[in-house]
């Protein structure tokens, strides 16, 4: 079962399961062009779903810095919403989703760093990298995982629990929650090595609780939204 408030609108949702295999995602552009180039590919643990994998292999060229490319959804004016996504880590590597992302190479990330705990938040600006702050959650690769990101103003908050884990997220203690007013609009995209799938991106930032069945694509029911008054 599923209510919705209509204060709250769906932004955006992707399951990849309109797109060709070894094609690049309809739905996404090139925000920033690199060597390498995104393309749909058959779930390595469920070969009838279709997921989102952002790079070809977990080498150097797969972050940006150093030839990557990176693509994003979205619009230019998005400011504040929550974003849940399923994400799974074809390596131990560095690797994740960057939001506010403007022209110029400007924009946030939430990374995973090699080692499985350290996931941490960092500015893009001028060609150097500012760390945000600094978040732990045990991870490892081959696993999938849900994540959310909560943007209000200038505070982040991104939670990670494995996909089978049915506890609601605002049960889920946050693994990173940062702040910085820097960039205040922008679009949201892939970051590294990583299969993304299941994304949806609503509005409401207070109480937009995304509920998505994580054995199934779920195209129209998209979550329950509860009343933020």
């Amino acid at each position: 079962a599923f209510s919705a408030n209509l204060s709250a609108k769906l932004l955006f949702h992707d399951d990849f399961e309109g797109d060709k295999v070894d094609q690049e995602p309809a739905n996404w552009i090139v925000g920033h062009k690199g060597n390498t180039k995104a393309k749909v590919v058959a779930d390595p643990q469920d070969a009838k779903n279709k997921v989102f994998l952002t790079a070809d292999k977990a080498s150097n060229q797969s972050r940006h810095d150093v030839g990557g490319s990176i693509y994003v959804v979205g619009d230019d004016n998005w400011t504040d919403y929550v974003a849940e996504w399923d994400m799974m880590f074809p390596d131990d590597f560095y690797m994740g989703v960057v939001f506010r992302f403007g022209e110029g190479e400007k924009f946030y990330l939430s990374d995973r760093r090699q080692g499985g705990n350290a996931y941490n938040f960092y500015r893009r600006q001028a060609g150097n990298w500012t760390e945000v702050k600094a978040g732990s959650i045990p991870n490892k690769p081959l696993v999938w995982y849900r994540a959310q990101l909560i943007l209000a103003g200038d505070k982040f908050t991104f939670k990670l629990k494995e996909r089978k884990d049915n506890t609601p997220f605002d049960k889920i203690n946050p693994a990173t929650e940062g702040q910085d007013g820097n960039f205040k609009k922008g679009k949201f995209g892939n970051y590294g090595l990583v299969y993304l799938d299941n994304i949806f991106i609503g509005d409401n930032v207070a109480d937009l609780v995304l509920s998505v069945n994580p054995k199934g694509k779920l195209s129209t029911t998209w979550g329950a939204l509860k009343n933020s008054d």
